[in-house]
C-alpha cells in the first residue's frame, strides 16, 4: 500500500442551531471576529460551518485541538497549514463543500453546480484554449453546458493547486480533450503538463468537481461528512 494519500471530504453547509454552537466553538478568535462582520445570517452560518468543518477535519489528521490549528494565507489567497504533515484545499458553492487533504504536496480542488448560464460561448472564447474551444464547439447543445463545467473545474483546480487562482489565466491551463485526466499545456513556471494529473470527483449529478495533484500514485478515499 502506498504511504501517499489524498482524502476527499464532502457534504452540505446547512446548519441547525445546535450545530451552529458546535462549529462556532471550533473557530479561533480571528475567525469569530470575521463571522461577526456578516450582516446576513445565512452567509454567517455558511462561513461558520465552512471554517468549522475545515478545522474539525484537519484536527483528525493533526495532533492538536481544532481552534489551535494555525492556518495561514499565501500571497494570492491560498490557505495552508503553518505546521503539519498534510496539505489541503477547499471549495464550496451553494450549500455544498468539498475538502481535499493529503500528503502529496500541492493540490487543488474545485466544485461547481450544473446550471444553465447565458453566453457560455463567450466564456469559452475567453477562458478556453484553441484546442479546448474546438472540442467544445463540436459537442451537441445538450453536452455543452455539462462539459463547460467539467473543463472549468479542472482548470480552477489547477490554478488553486499552484496557489495563483484565476488570475493565472485559465486559458493557459489546457486540458487534453482526447485524454481528460491530463493537461496538454500549463505555464512553464509550474513544470511540465505531464507532472500533473486530473481526477474527476463523482458526487451528486448536479455537482461537478475535480481534483488536481502532482502525477503520483496515491491511495484515494472519498467520505461524505454527515
Amino acid at each position: 500500500m502506498s504511504s501517499l494519500f489524498v482524502d476527499v471530504w464532502h457534504g452540505d453547509l446547512l446548519l441547525n442551531q445546535s450545530e451552529e454552537h458546535y462549529y462556532w466553538s471550533l473557530l479561533n478568535d480571528q475567525e469569530k471576529q470575521k463571522a461577526d462582520t456578516y450582516t446576513r445570517p445565512e452567509l454567517q452560518k455558511k462561513y461558520v460551518k465552512t471554517r468549522g468543518v475545515l478545522r474539525k477535519i484537519l484536527a483528525s489528521y493533526l495532533d492538536i485541538e481544532s481552534e489551535y490549528i494555525d492556518i495561514k494565507t499565501g500571497d494570492y489567497g491560498k490557505p495552508y497549514l503553518a505546521k503539519g504533515s498534510v496539505n489541503f484545499n477547499l471549495s464550496h458553492t451553494g450549500n455544498k463543500f468539498v475538502l481535499a487533504v493529503g500528503n502529496v504536496g500541492d493540490m487543488g480542488i474545485d466544485l461547481e453546480q450544473h446550471r444553465d448560464r447565458k453566453n457560455l460561448s463567450g466564456l469559452v472564447g475567453k477562458c478556453f484554449s484553441e484546442e479546448e474551444s474546438i472540442y467544445w464547439h463540436s459537442l451537441s447543445d445538450m453536452q455543452k453546458t455539462q462539459m463547460f463545467f467539467r473543463f472549468w473545474v479542472r482548470k480552477e483546480a489547477f490554478v488553486k493547486a499552484v496557489g495563483r487562482g484565476i488570475a493565472l489565466g485559465l486559458e493557459h491551463c489546457v486540458v487534453d480533450p482526447e485524454s481528460q485526466a491530463c493537461f496538454l499545456n500549463i505555464p512553464a513556471a509550474y513544470g511540465l503538463a505531464s507532472d500533473w494529473k486530473i481526477v474527476d470527483i463523482q458526487l451528486k449529478q448536479e455537482d461537478i468537481c475535480a481534483l488536481v495533484t502532482k502525477n503520483l500514485e496515491y491511495d484515494y478515499k472519498q467520505t461524505e461528512l454527515k
